[in-house]
């Protein structure tokens, strides 16, 4: 198996006897999705064109994403004996009423983890970010735009068996916030709402599978 990050894309190589499976994900697509250039700027700084050899790859879905109606996925690929790298992307283009409240959104979140025992078992740290594009609604109250931030996280992957893991975790950090926030009046001709602002940058309970 091979792990490969390029500029404008994320992709997984699966190799089984007689083929095998490429998937790429393409980070510029969030321009359309409205997760603004910042999820392409984001991991543009992150991550230079280069190839990883991984012994270990895992994919993973976040189950309290899915309770906040995100279909999401993550691909994690171990980088060394304590260090893993980690990338998510959560979208939610929906627009479900709950208590006049309307939100969609998508996000791109990249981390790397130290793990204190090996990679994608027990206690780890990470350094975590993440870009977001959002379409908030409360009644008559609009507030539409993106974010971008970064921060720590502590998380517990737990071995269920030979390729599946639960894991739990959690961080917070800081995000910039920019944005249009306006009530029923007409939408302003730029954005109007920018600020630095404390947030959970992570919060996930999620079940994972893992290629040996």
């Amino acid at each position: 198996m091979r792990f490969r990050i390029g500029l404008y894309c994320v992709g997984f190589q699966f190799a089984f006897p007689g083929f095998s499976i490429i998937v790429l994900l393409n980070v510029s697509m969030f321009n359309c999705l409205k997760a603004i250039p910042a999820g392409v700027a984001l991991a543009s700084v992150l991550f230079c064109s280069h190839d990883i050899s991984a012994q270990r790859i895992s994919l993973k879905t976040n189950t309290i994403d899915w309770v906040a109606m995100s279909p999401n996925l993550a691909v994690e690929a171990r980088l060394s004996r304590r260090v893993s790298l980690q990338v998510g992307v959560s979208a939610n283009p929906f627009s479900f009423s709950v208590f006049d409240a309307r939100l969609s959104n998508y996000r791109v979140e990249p981390e790397l983890r130290y793990w204190f025992n090996r990679p994608m078992a027990r206690h780890f740290m990470a350094l975590s970010a993440t870009a977001a594009g959002f379409n908030l609604r409360y009644k008559d109250h609009r507030f539409v735009g993106d974010a971008i931030g970064a921060g720590i996280s502590y998380g517990y992957a737990l071995v269920l068996s030979d390729h599946w893991n639960m894991e739990a975790e959690v961080g917070v950090g800081l995000a910039h916030f920019s944005a249009f926030n306006y009530w029923c009046e007409e939408r302003p001709a730029s954005k109007n709402f920018s600020r630095m602002l404390p947030v959970p940058i992570r919060l996930g309970l999620s079940f994972a599978y893992v290629f040996k």
